[in-house]
């Protein structure tokens, strides 16, 4: 990292602390709880809330501290060390699109970035609830494939102005587009999108425990354009030339030091408005101490769940609004096993889907989506995906359970009866795809949903916000720092 640049974010955490006007930035009460002052508090350290800090500091010049109830930053990314080689498998975030400033923010931090390069392995087909491989099955024809996204590609690009970024322009309930409230099967069927099917679900759908019955809206805040343009070759996606994706990350919670409160979680909240701002009680799980927060406002970017939020003191509307949200759930890991063959990725797609029903290529959940092999290693990446109440330990079972199945139809030949798979990562994604139903959409959500934006001191973003891909959210994320920045300096 560049040196002149170490010295300004040093100096703007220094500069900075200041948000009570009483002329110091920190100080211990009487009970020995250490009191800070910023500017802005943000909860989360994801993706929108590094990429927040950052831009606040360094770009705003506003004061921030980030409670982080993880040890590290960067929310989804999980990125696995080899113990050995030292080289990184993300199996989490894979990638970024290239998308306005997205490079120019990686460089900051000294992060050298590349387009991706695609793994080429064989791909094999196995009904992972029965271990039976498709010996009859056809995927689509790429020219099938690629004009499928062309046509969703076009329709999706005419929604644009009241979905990205974010639901500021959202319309009013009676006026939103009827496209947009279909069962997303029934879009695909209105616009001949079955030959995309597999791709949508490969992509990103798996994070949707229910892609084809969920609501056309809500897909494609997850497969969203930028995406679809990237599949198409019209834009590009980049990864770190080092191959870690937390690389980054890591980076932004050096640069942020005492800025940053890892393994870090609100406690109780003693106010909340827009007048005398924000008061947090948070304590560090690893420590036990507990630090009071003073700041003017609050960004919220975490999962905004009744878990999440309890320690908020939320109102009446905040909890009818935010309460009527549901969820998905999912788990990312990496795992080997010596019987799992190399160069090939296992892929969990229904016996029914043979010879050609591409609709019916996506598994019941709770399942696992894959075991997909990283390029030169006997690493295995995997994604388990279900609905809201989907446990960490049903989802290492789920995984277990379809091991077992390859193992018995036969696709895996199991050379050591004994071995179990070896875990290497296994991190909880929790709860993701915020969602509401059609009668909730028709009844107003949207728009209460904004109506939380500011009250009392309060401003969110994040995925249940924005789009779910990481440079598209950071595309929202700057209308709201904008906004949250112009209420503090107003």
């Amino acid at each position: 990292m560049r040196k002149e640049f170490l010295t300004t974010l040093a100096l703007s955490g220094a500069v900075l602390t200041l948000a009570d006007g009483k002329g110091k930035g920190k100080g211990e009460n009487n009970d020995g709880t250490r009191t800070i002052y910023r500017d802005v508090a943000i909860i989360g350290g994801g993706a929108s809330g590094s990429y927040s800090a950052v831009r606040l500091r360094e770009d705003y010049n506003v004061s921030v501290v980030v409670i982080e109830k993880n040890s590290n930053l960067g929310g989804h990314v999980n990125t696995f060390i080899d113990p050995v080689t030292g080289r990184g498998f993300d199996c989490g975030v894979q990638n970024w699109i290239e998308l306005g400033g997205a490079r120019a923010f990686f460089e900051r931090f000294g992060v050298e970035m590349q387009p991706i390069v695609r793994s080429t392995f064989e791909t094999v087909s196995v009904d992972f609830t029965n271990g039976q491989q498709l010996t009859n099955y056809s995927p689509p024809s790429a020219a099938d494939r690629t004009a499928a996204l062309q046509r969703y590609l076009a329709v999706a690009e005419s929604f644009l102005p009241v979905l990205e970024p974010g639901w500021w322009t959202f319309p009013q309930p009676q006026n939103i587009p009827a496209d947009l409230l279909l069962p997303f099967r029934d879009f695909v069927a209105k616009y001949n999108l079955t030959a995309a099917v597999p791709t949508f679900h490969a992509t990103t759908g798996f994070g949707i425990h229910d892609m084809m019955g969920h609501l056309t809206v809500w897909f494609m805040r997850s497969f969203n354009v930028n995406l679809v343009r990237v599949l198409l070759g019209i834009e590009t996606s980049i990864v770190p030339v080092s191959r870690k994706n937390q690389d980054v990350y890591d980076r932004i919670l050096t640069s942020l030091g005492p800025d940053a409160l890892t393994s870090t979680t609100v406690v109780s909240t003693e106010e909340r408005s827009s007048r005398r701002g924000v008061t947090l009680i948070v304590r560090n799980s690893a420590t036990g101490v507990k630090t009071r927060i003073v700041a003017k406002r609050l960004l919220y970017t975490a999962i905004p769940s009744e878990a999440n939020t309890s320690p908020l003191d939320l109102d009446r509307e905040e909890k009818s609004t935010l309460g009527q949200f549901d969820y998905s759930a999912s788990y990312v890991g990496v795992v080997s096993h010596p019987s799992l063959p190399l160069n090939k990725s296992l892929v969990n797609i229904p016996i029914s889907a043979q010879p050609a029903n591409w609709p019916e290529a996506i598994p019941q959940y709770p399942y696992n989506t894959r075991f997909e092999n990283y390029a030169d290693s006997s690493y295995f990446r995997l994604i388990a995906v279900g609905d809201q109440t989907f446990t960490a330990a049903q989802a290492k079972k789920v995984i277990e359970d379809s091991f077992d199945k390859l193992v018995e139809g036969g696709v895996v030949n199991q050379t050591s009866p004994a071995q179990r798979l070896t875990f290497h990562k296994f991190e909880p994604h929790g709860l993701v795809s915020a969602y509401v139903t059609k009668e909730k959409l028709e009844g107003g959500f949207i728009q209460r949903l904004n109506g939380l934006q500011g009250r009392r001191g309060t401003w969110y973003t994040g995925a249940s916000w924005g789009v779910h891909l990481s440079t598209s959210l950071w595309v929202f994320t700057d209308t709201v720092l904008e906004r949250l920045v112009g209420d503090l300096r107003g």
